[in-house]
């Protein structure tokens, strides 16, 4: 009876053993997985933070570059350049307004 005890408790602690080896495996695995999981993650963010931080004063430099290429500048779009040299006579229509509305 005590040899078949001493039998299996030795096979019992081989048996351990290899789930001890198994569990070393597979913490080691995890660990290895949480520190890939994070540098994906940084890979991902990273970038979209350099992107907010840095794009938008290189697209205004670049529009810009484009108004200038195609000769709109900044100024090009205020109320006098699109009405033209003389801009508008708010005066003279009202004048003409009233004289058309006493006929």
């Amino acid at each position: 009876m005590e040899e078949e005890i001493k039998k299996l408790l030795k096979e019992n602690l081989k048996l351990n053993q290899e789930i001890y080896k198994m569990v070393k495996n597979i913490k080691s695995y995890i660990f290895w997985q949480r520190i890939f999981g994070v540098i994906k993650i940084l890979i991902i963010i990273i970038p979209l933070i350099i992107g907010i931080i840095y794009l938008p004063p290189l697209l205004k430099q670049v529009t810009g570059q484009y108004q200038s290429l195609l000769g709109l500048g900044q100024n090009d779009l205020n109320l006098e350049n699109l009405l033209g040299d003389e801009g508008l006579n708010v005066n003279s229509l009202l004048e003409d307004y009233r004289a058309e509305k006493i006929k």
